[in-house]
Order: structure tokens, then sequence, then C-alpha cells
């Protein structure tokens, strides 16, 4: 390795290390907001203050609760309740979905961390 290739290395780094506070902190932005989209229109409710919503769906009724930070939907009309296995969701960009009644409920807002899929 030349002087050249070392100092091409150290000059990355330090870029990768200086970008990487400011893309973290525009990926955070809007993750204190939970989002439900359902076929009358959308609720929005922040995620550090506890609520219980009811939202009318095509199928019926979804129950999603706020609760210490999390989400999660304790009960739907929908016939396989996938929605309501999904458990509680915390973490910016995560979603729960009710295909059957429309609704969607989303951590963050519109806002996006730039992924186009994340894998757990």
């Amino acid at each position: 390795m030349t002087r050249a290739d070392l100092t091409l290395i150290a000059v990355i780094a330090v870029c990768a290390l200086v970008a990487w506070p400011m893309a973290a902190g525009a990926s955070s932005g809007g993750s204190g907001s939970v989002v439900v989209v359902g076929p009358e229109g959308e609720t929005t409710a922040r995620l550090d203050e506890n609520a219980t919503l009811q939202i009318a769906g095509t199928a019926g009724t979804v129950t999603v609760v706020i609760d210490s930070g999390t989400v999660r939907v304790t009960d739907s009309t929908c016939p396989d309740r996938v929605c309501v296995h999904t458990g509680a969701i915390s973490a910016p960009g995560s979603m729960i979905a009710c295909v059957p009644n429309g609704v969607v409920v989303r951590i963050g807002g519109e806002e996006s961390d730039g992924l186009d899929a994340r894998v757990r």
C-alpha cells in the first residue's frame, strides 16, 4: 500500500465519521408521530402520549393502542387478524397493515429513512 492509498483511506474514514451523525439525525425526523391511514382519512397522534384509537375500516373497526412509546393493533374485525398478531412496533419507519380493512399504522409519518426495505 502506498502513502497515497493510506491518505485516501484516511480521508474517506473522516468523511464517513463526520457524515454519520448528520445522516442519523435526518432519518430520525418525524419519529415522534404515529400516522394511521384508513378509508375515511388520516389520523396523526404523538408516540409519547398514551391513546386508544378506533379506526373505521372497510370491513369493520380496527383498535390501535399507543402505549409507552409503542403502537399495536389490539383488535380488528378482519378474518385472519394478522395485524393483531404483528405485535407492538416502535422503530421509525415501522408499520402494521390490516389489508382487509384498508388500515395502515406507520411510525414517523411520511418521513423515510431512505431505505426501500428493512430486513431483521
